[in-house]
């Protein structure tokens, strides 16, 4: 089944079969399997990733081993290209779930591409804008919004990367995580929005209600 969501709102520009055919005549695919790393935290970013088969977990492991789910990525999509264009070391680690198959562009491979067809250079530039506006976005957020609204879109966000479902199974010190908040604040936000009737929580699982759960399932409806 197709899986690609992102828990960070970051819309990315993916690989058509025409793009992943062109990088698969020019580039070895590497091959991992169900639980191997691909790139960790830290790692220069020498290279950034296409998907060509598989899934792929992007996330970060704190100091005490828990892992923050960031995103989950599916053939076509490009992950790395922040660390590559900036020259900086990555800021997450990239997990195969399951067996997964990829390509690394580095600069040499990339030159070729962008030399044989300019659309390259347009598809980056898209991709790496809309990363931009969304970071721009998330600053705008954390001014005007209070931690409760934050976590009520962050919820409709995780739910509908399901399929819409109205089910959220993220821990309280991931949904934390990825507010960039105190666990005490994220639990005195879930607690607003469960007296406002809009979630429910339970073990291993928060289920939204009322607008959350609507939101959630229909998109449209904002």
């Amino acid at each position: 089944m197709q899986r690609s969501y992102h828990f960070a709102m970051a819309e990315r520009s993916r690989l058509s079969a025409r793009e992943l055919a062109q990088l698969a005549a020019r580039a070895r695919v590497q091959h991992f399997s169900g639980g191997q790393f691909i790139q960790h935290q830290g790692d220069p970013g020498d290279a950034f990733w296409a998907v060509v088969d598989g899934h792929v977990t992007i996330g970060r492991h704190s100091e005490d081993g828990v892992f923050t789910h960031f995103a989950v990525l599916a053939a076509g999509d490009l992950f790395g290209e922040l660390a590559f264009f900036t020259d900086v070391p990555r800021q997450v680690d990239a997990i195969a779930d399951g067996s997964a198959s990829m390509i690394a562009i580095d600069r040499p491979l990339l030159r070729q591409l962008m030399a044989a067809d300019v659309g390259w250079a347009e598809l980056l530039l898209r991709s790496l804008s809309r990363q931009l506006a969304s970071a721009l976005d998330t600053i705008d957020a954390d001014r005007r919004l209070s931690a409760t609204e934050r976590l009520a879109n962050l919820l409709v966000t995780i739910a509908r990367s399901d399929a819409g479902r109205d089910i959220v199974r993220a821990t309280q010190q991931q949904l934390a995580d990825l507010l960039g908040v105190s666990r005490v604040t994220l639990g005195a936000a879930l607690t607003d929005l469960a007296k406002q009737n809009q979630v429910r929580r339970h073990y291993g699982y928060i289920r939204l209600l009322g607008s959350l759960a609507g939101r959630a399932a229909d998109p449209d409806s904002e």
